[in-house]
């Protein structure tokens, strides 16, 4: 069964209408954290993709949400909801494909326009295994708790939105630019 298509990312309506500010060539150190990051959330993408394979060639995969349920049903097409392993590694690829996009950018207003870090920062429930590259990621983003921790403010437990929230996706975390 192939994936399903992922919900909407954001467009340019979710970011800011502010001006760029005019941004200074980055240190040394700073374009290195920047390199680090971008390689643990490669890194972290590679092992969620993977899982995500496994999990469709055990029959987890599916439709993640009631509206391609129901889409699905109307095209003839096998009507299955994913598992929640499935959407919860599906979540924080797509969070951390968010975080990468705008930094993959040439020019330097659209890399500022990013969120400020992956909107995951915590390893899905049933993959213990990427604990430690978890912890990595919270070291390269100190301050940062992504939605995991903010949403109901009580730790990663209870950050489990459902499929068709917005914020499941991660794209609301705020926008601006990274910190350093």
């Amino acid at each position: 069964m192939a994936a399903p298509p992922l919900p909407n990312t954001p467009n340019s309506a979710h970011i800011s209408n502010a001006a760029p500010s005019p941004t200074s060539p980055q240190s040394p150190s700073a374009s290195s954290r920047e390199q680090q990051r971008s390689n643990i959330l490669l890194e972290i993408n590679i092992e969620l993709l993977q899982e995500v394979n496994e999990l469709q060639a055990q029959g987890k995969g599916g439709a993640i949400s009631p509206q391609q349920v129901q889409q699905a049903r109307s095209e003839g097409r096998p009507d299955t909801m994913a598992s929640e392993e499935y959407i919860q590694c599906l979540r924080r690829v797509q969070a951390n494909l968010a975080y990468l996009m705008p930094k993959a950018q040439t020019d330097p207003s659209q890399q500022a326009k990013g969120p400020l870090g992956p909107a995951h920062m915590t390893a899905p429930p049933h993959m213990p295994r990427l604990e430690e590259k978890y912890k990595t990621l919270r070291d390269l983003f100190p301050g940062w708790q992504g939605l995991d921790f903010r949403q109901a403010g009580s730790g990663p437990s209870s950050a489990s939105p459902r499929p068709n929230s917005q914020q499941q996706n991660g794209m609301t975390a705020p926008f601006a630019a990274t910190p350093t």
